[in-house]
C-alpha cells in the first residue's frame, strides 16, 4: 500500500486546537520526521514556539503577526493587503522548501473566516503541494472550517468549549501562551 500524506483539521470555538498541532509536530519531530510550523496572527513569543524551535528538524516560520482583532491600531485595508502580502511569502518560503513530512498552518482557517483568503485557495494549494510530495502531511487549525476543507480533509476535530473563565479572566502565560 503506498503511503499517503494526511489532511488534519482543527477547528472550533474551544482551546486545544494549537496545542493539538503542537502535539503532532513533536512527535513526528521525535520520529526524526522533518517539521514546517507556519503560524499565522501570532508573534511567535509563547512557550510552545520558544519550544519547537529548538526541536531538531522543526522549523518554525511567522506569517502576519498581527490581527485586528488583538491589535487595535491596524486599518482593514492595509491589514488586507499586509495579509496578501505575507501569503505570498508564505507560497515563496514552501515552494523554495525541497521537502518535510509535516506543514502546519497554524491558524490559517481564520483567513477564509475573516474573508483574506478562500477555502479554494487553501485547497489548490494543498493540492499542489500534495502533487509535489504526496506523503507530505496537513495541519490547519483555526475557527473558519468551510464544507470544502471539511471535504479535502482526512481527520476532522472540533474543539468545542464547555466552560471557559474568558473573559472574566485573561489569558494566563504556560496555559494560553
Amino acid at each position: 500500500m503506498n503511503e499517503k500524506g494526511l489532511v488534519i483539521v482543527f477547528s472550533g470555538n474551544g482551546k486545544g486546537k494549537t496545542s493539538a498541532a503542537i502535539g503532532i509536530s513533536t512527535r513526528m519531530a521525535g520520529w526524526g520526521k522533518k517539521v514546517v510550523y507556519c503560524a499565522f496572527f501570532k508573534k511567535g513569543s509563547s512557550g510552545e514556539f520558544r519550544t519547537l524551535k529548538k526541536i531538531r528538524g522543526c522549523r518554525v516560520l511567522m506569517f502576519c503577526c498581527e490581527h485586528p482583532a488583538f491589535s487595535k491600531d491596524l486599518e482593514e485595508e492595509k491589514f488586507r493587503k499586509y495579509f496578501r502580502s505575507e501569503w505570498d511569502r508564505f507560497l515563496k518560503k514552501f515552494s523554495a522548501i525541497k521537502k518535510c513530512d509535516l506543514l502546519v498552518l497554524d491558524e490559517i482557517l481564520v483567513s477564509v473566516r475573516d474573508k483574506l483568503l478562500n477555502d479554494t485557495e487553501i485547497i489548490s494549494f494543498i493540492d499542489g503541494a500534495k502533487r509535489r510530495d504526496p506523503i507530505t502531511n496537513f495541519i490547519l487549525t483555526g475557527r473558519g472550517i468551510t464544507e470544502g476543507i471539511i471535504e479535502i480533509a482526512d481527520i476532522v476535530t472540533e474543539m468545542r468549549c464547555i466552560k471557559h473563565p474568558y473573559p472574566a479572566m485573561c489569558a494566563k502565560k504556560g496555559v494560553d501562551w
